[in-house]
């Protein structure tokens, strides 16, 4: 069991408008200058964890407003369900999974664009974690057991997979479960499940409160720096309103660049957008929040889907996220 050291670490003016016929959509759209945004009020569904931090500095400091946007941040469990709010128009942006983006693109369900990156990993921010007095010390004693994860069949399996191939774990000999990430801790004391794969702040908060200790750190060896999560819109939507799809992308640019640099800053937007204590806060660890959207890193996740049978064939990951 490793100890976990602490880590210390808008409104711009509007030109006035004449109110034209709204568009199909969620967001609004009047007549505007030129360079404005198409659409003025944007909704964005997101996970809450430390992946979204990006968007919500860029809320709490008003980024989203300099850029004419008004932006109302949803939560969701589970983005993978969420693309048929997208396909209604009752959701603009997605902050999820890039693996949700590449199934649905190569499914044809949707097809889907990465507007921003969004979060990748770091040291013991994801981890595989049991209770205390468990007689589980390894990974290699998981053979056979049941773990949580937040969603089966994601970048949440693909991993957990991935950490269990060096101890000749294959995908068939574990059962893993769907269980958000905010009460997995629960339902590993309650003896629901063996072990579960958590995410930060939770990883911090089940150790805290529970006394819950990491078996692995997912961040190692082919998983390391490994791309998890970004900004997905419609290609039709992004197309659509493309002045409204740069505002949306420069604003996340721009949280991500302070959360990447601004240790006080994350934290005073963690504790309050999670609702954390600032204990919790003050030694969960952080992972990366890219500025650029790289398609080489993003081309990872394809890849891993498909080893992990995902997909039935090679995706390449410029169709969702451009040349």
């Amino acid at each position: 069991m490793r100890l976990r050291m602490p880590r210390h670490a808008l409104a711009a003016a509007l030109l006035t408008i004449t109110t034209a016929t709204a568009l199909a959509g969620c967001g609004t759209a009047s007549a505007r200058p030129a360079t404005a945004p198409e659409l003025t009020n944007l909704t964005v569904m997101a996970v809450p964890a430390e992946g979204a931090a990006g968007l919500y500095i860029a809320q709490d400091d008003g980024l989203f407003q300099k850029a004419g946007l008004h932006v109302t941040i949803k939560p969701t469990e589970n983005p993978t369900a969420d693309i048929p709010a997208l396909l209604h128009g009752s959701v603009d942006v997605l902050s999820g999974q890039y693996t949700t983006y590449i199934a649905a693109t190569a499914a044809g369900v949707a097809k889907m664009r990465i507007l921003a990156a969004g979060y990748a990993l770091g040291p013991q921010v994801q981890e595989i974690m049991s209770p205390p007095h468990s007689r589980l010390a390894t990974p290699a004693q998981l053979r056979g057991k049941t773990i949580a994860v937040n969603a089966v069949d994601s970048v949440t399996t693909d991993l957990l997979y991935t950490a269990l191939a060096p101890y000749r774990i294959a995908p068939g000999q574990v059962h893993v479960v769907a269980i958000p990430f905010p009460v997995m801790p629960a339902a590993l004391a309650a003896g629901r499940v063996d072990a579960i794969y958590e995410v930060e702040p939770y990883v911090s908060e089940a150790a805290e409160r529970y006394g819950d200790y990491d078996l692995a750190d997912i961040d190692t060896g082919a998983s390391a720096n490994f791309p998890i999560n970004g900004y997905g819109a419609l290609a039709s939507w992004a197309t659509r309103y493309p002045r409204t799809a740069r505002a949306f992308t420069t604003a996340i640019e721009q949280g991500n660049r302070i959360a990447a640099t601004d240790p006080a800053a994350l934290q005073r937007t963690l504790e309050k957008q999670l609702h954390l204590s600032a204990n919790v806060v003050d030694v969960m660890a952080t992972g990366a929040f890219p500025i650029d959207l790289d398609p080489v890193q993003i081309q990872r996740d394809a890849d891993l889907m498909l080893r992990y049978g995902q997909l039935s064939s090679p995706f390449n990951v410029k169709q969702i996220t451009g040349p």
